[in-house]
């Protein structure tokens, strides 16, 4: 099997073991599953939701959709990068730089909520991930596989990144109730 054909085989295998694994995470926590499948609002209060969003650039970047992990500044970027990769590249260092601040002020006030047994399965679980998003952004990159391979690897860093920041989100929204 040509190496190009491995690394497709391997993407799809890691691609299926996370979609697993956000399964499992899904079901586990019934505040995510929530999330994940908003219900509709009335268009009275959609508009006025949209009309807030656009006046606050802050809560624009911090008030993503439950189906978009992203930033509207990152997909703006990402849009005008119109498919250089030096330019992608630089969009997502930037939405990762916005991710980690965020969830590393996250992390700090969920684990001071939470009791002393919880606190230390909270930080063994964002250790264990760490890990796994670091190996799992290796196992991505390709060396042959030209300019897409740190591309797709960085982007699943990202994706991950994301997905952490969006878990702790609201795991503090639960703490707080």
């Amino acid at each position: 099997m040509s190496s190009a054909r491995r690394s497709f085989a391997t993407f799809f295998a890691n691609l299926a073991a996370f979609s697993a694994l956000c399964a499992v995470l899904l079901v586990a926590h019934p505040a995510l599953a929530a999330e994940a499948a908003p219900q509709a609002a009335p268009p009275a209060q959609q508009d006025a939701s949209a009309a807030a969003a656009a006046d606050s650039p802050d809560q624009q970047d911090s008030a993503l959709p439950a189906e978009n992990l992203f930033s509207q500044t990152y997909q703006a970027c990402m849009d005008e990068a119109a498919g250089v990769t030096t330019g992608m590249q630089d969009c997502m260092s930037a939405e990762q730089e916005r991710l980690e601040t965020r969830l590393n002020a996250q992390r700090a006030r969920v684990a001071a909520t939470l009791n002393p047994e919880r606190a230390k399965a909270f930080n063994d679980a964002l250790s264990a991930w760490d890990t796994l998003r670091k190996s799992g952004s290796l196992a991505m990159f390709d060396p042959n596989g030209g300019t897409l391979s740190p591309l797709m690897a960085s982007l699943w860093y990202l994706e991950q990144t994301a997905r952490m920041t969006r878990w702790v989100d609201v795991l503090q929204e639960s703490a707080e109730q």
